[in-house]
C-alpha cells in the first residue's frame, strides 16, 4: 500500500519528503524488526527481540535506517538522510497504533473483540469466555501467558502486545474465519496506544485494586485508564461490570453500552447462590436473566466465582444458552500459574499462584485459610522498580493468614533484593518471617520444612519462567523448582 495511504489517517504531523509512490511492506518499533521498504516508528520503552529492554527508540533511527526503512516516524525531531521520510508527530506509540492498524487492515472490525481489564483476574476470566465458547465458534484468545488460535498456544511477549505484534496475530484470527477473540487489555497496554483502532464488541471489568502506581501514580489515574475502554464501546456494544466492587458504579457511569452486572453480594443480572468451597473445587447456583442452572467446576475460591461469573456475562450479552455456559464452566480450566498444584505424592499441599498485589494475596490466603491446613506457610516477594507501597501492605496481608513466611527475590531487577524484604517486613508485624533471598533456596527450604496437612503458598510469579536480576535474565520457574524440591525430599 502507498505510504500517502497511510499518512493520512495520522492527523496532526509534519512530513518531510515525498511519501506518493513509496510502497509499504511492514511496519516496526524494533530497529531489529526492520527490512527494507518498512515505517519504523520511534517510541519509548519497548523490548527488543533479544530481550533488552530500550527506554527510547530515536536514538536507533539511524540503525533502521540502515535495515532498509524507508520512512520513520518520530516525535523528537531530527536530521535525517534525504530519501528517507521523516513523519513528525505529536505522539509515536499513537501513530504506531494507527498505522499498524491500517496495514493489517483493521481486522478488529472483521470479529467479535472482548477485551476484559482489572487488576486480578484477566488471565483466568478470558479462559473462562474461552471454555464457553470454544463448543461452537472458532475463538481466540490473547494474554499475558501466550495467544491462542481455537486453543492452539502461540508464544506471546506481552499481556497486551504493542500495536504491530497485536494487529498481526488479529488478522491472522481474521484470515482463519474466527468469530471471537478474548483479550487481557492491561493498563499499560491501554495507556501506551497498544489498542488503537480495535473495534471492541463487549469490554469486562473485573475488580480495581492497587498495582501499578509505579506508572499510574494514583488510583484514580490507574481507574482512568481502566475507564477508557469503556468509553470506546458504542451503544450497541456490552459491558460487564462487576458490581461488588467499589470501583462498578463508576464503570457502570462511564459507558454507552449495554450494561450486565454480576456479583454476589450486591442484587445484579448474574449471580452466585449458595456457594460451597473445598479443595477439590466450588458448588453454587448460577443466576442469570436466562434462568438458574447448578454449577460444579474445578475452579477454587470466591475470586474464581466472580471470574466465571464475569465469563457468565460475556456469554449472555453474546446469546450463549444455559446448558452451553454450564459445560463451558464445569470443562476442566487449567490456568498456569493460578492456583496450581504441585503434587508429586506428598502428605501436604504445594500451590502456585501469580498474586502479585495486596487483594490478589488476599484472596489466594484467604481460601487456603479456610481449608483448615495444620498450617499454612507463605513463600513470597515484591518486583524490583515497581510499585514500592504495596510492599509492606503485602506483607501485612501475609502476616494475617500465614503461620510462617518465607520471604524471598521476586525479579528484583535494578534494586538491593535485600532492601524490598525489608520493605516487606515492615508490614509483617510480629508474624514469624525467615529471609532467604535466593529464590530456589527459599523453595527448598519451605519443602523441607511443611509437615503433613500444611499448605504452602508460593506467590508472586505464577506462570513466569525467569527471574529478572540487575545484570541479566536468569531461567526460573516456581513450579518446577517445587517439583525438583519435591522430588528430592520424597527420596530420601
Amino acid at each position: 500500500m502507498d505510504l500517502q495511504l497511510y499518512l493520512d489517517d495520522l492527523g496532526e504531523k509534519k512530513v518531510t519528503g515525498s511519501p506518493a509512490g513509496i510502497d509499504i511492506t511492514g511496519i516496526a518499533y524494533d530497529p531489529l524488526r526492520i527490512q527494507p521498504g518498512f515505517i519504523y516508528v520511534a517510541i519509548n520503552i519497548y523490548t527488543q527481540l533479544d530481550k533488552i529492554e530500550i527506554p527510547d527508540g530515536h536514538p536507533y533511527v539511524q540503525e533502521a535506517i540502515a535495515r532498509g526503512a524507508v520512512c520513520v516516524v518520530l516525535q523528537n525531531d531530527m536530521e535525517l538522510p534525504s530519501g528517507v521520510v521523516k513523519v513528525v508527530v505529536p505522539d509515536s506509540r499513537y501513530a504506531l497504533g494507527i498505522l499498524a492498524n491500517r496495514f493489517y487492515g483493521r481486522p478488529s472490525e472483521q470479529l467479535k473483540l472482548v477485551g476484559v481489564t482489572g487488576t486480578n483476574g484477566k488471565t483466568t476470566t478470558t479462559h473462562v469466555i474461552e471454555s464457553i465458547f470454544i463448543e461452537n465458534h472458532k475463538v481466540g484468545l490473547i494474554g499475558t501467558l501466550y495467544y491462542k488460535l481455537n486453543g492452539e498456544i502461540r508464544k506471546s511477549k506481552d499481556t497486551t502486545p504493542e500495536p504491530p505484534d497485536l494487529q498481526a496475530i488479529l488478522r491472522e484470527m481474521a484470515d482463519l474465519d474466527f468469530s471471537y477473540c478474548f483479550m487481557e487489555t492491561s493498563s499499560h497496554g491501554i495507556e501506551f496506544h497498544r489498542l488503537q483502532g480495535c473495534r471492541f464488541r463487549v469490554a469486562l471489568f473485573t475488580n480495581l485494586t492497587q498495582d501499578h502506581l509505579d506508572y499510574h501514580k494514583t488510583m484514580e489515574n490507574y481507574l482512568n485508564a481502566k475507564l477508557k475502554l469503556f468509553r470506546w464501546l458504542g451503544e450497541e456494544d456490552f459491558a460487564v461490570i462487576n458490581i461488588d466492587d467499589p470501583y462498578g458504579g463508576r464503570f457502570v457511569e462511564a459507558t454507552r453500552a449495554n450494561v450486565l452486572t454480576y456479583g454476589i453480594y450486591s442484587p445484579a443480572d448474574i449471580m452466585a447462590r449458595d456457594i460451597h468451597y473445598d479443595i477439590n473445587g466450588t458448588r453454587y447456583t448460577l443466576v442469570t436473566p436466562k434462568g438458574e442452572i447448578e454449577i460444579k467446576t474445578r475452579l477454587l475460591g470466591r475470586f474464581n466465582v466472580y471470574n466465571a461469573l464475569a465469563g457468565v456475562g460475556t456469554a449472555v450479552a453474546e446469546g450463549i444458552g444455559l446448558e452451553q455456559i454450564k459445560r463451558g464452566l464445569e470443562r476442566p480450566i487449567r490456568v498456569a500459574g493460578r492456583m496450581e498444584m504441585v503434587d508429586r505424592g506428598q502428605p501436604f499441599t504445594v500451590v502456585v499462584d501469580y498474586a502479585h498485589t495486596p487483594d490478589g494475596m488476599e484472596n489466594v490466603l484467604g481460601l487456603a485459610r479456610g481449608l483448615n491446613p495444620r498450617k499454612l506457610i507463605t513463600v513470597f516477594g515484591c518486583g524490583g522498580d515497581r510499585d514500592k507501597e504495596k510492599r509492606p501492605i503485602m506483607g501485612g496481608v501475609a502476616a494475617r493468614f500465614s503461620d510462617e513466611i518465607i520471604l524471598t527475590a521476586d525479579n528484583p531487577r535494578n534494586e538491593d533484593p535485600l532492601q524490598i524484604l525489608a520493605e516487606i517486613r515492615k508490614g509483617c508485624d510480629s508474624a514469624s518471617v525467615t529471609e532467604i533471598v535466593d529464590r530456589r533456596s527459599a523453595i527448598q527450604h519451605v519443602i523441607a520444612m511443611a509437615g503433613p496437612g500444611d499448605i504452602v503458598m508460593i506467590l508472586g510469579k505464577g506462570h513466569e519462567t525467569t527471574q529478572t536480576l540487575k545484570e541479566h535474565t536468569v531461567p526460573f520457574n516456581d513450579r518446577e523448582e517445587a517439583e525438583k524440591a519435591l522430588d528430592a525430599l520424597l527420596q530420601k
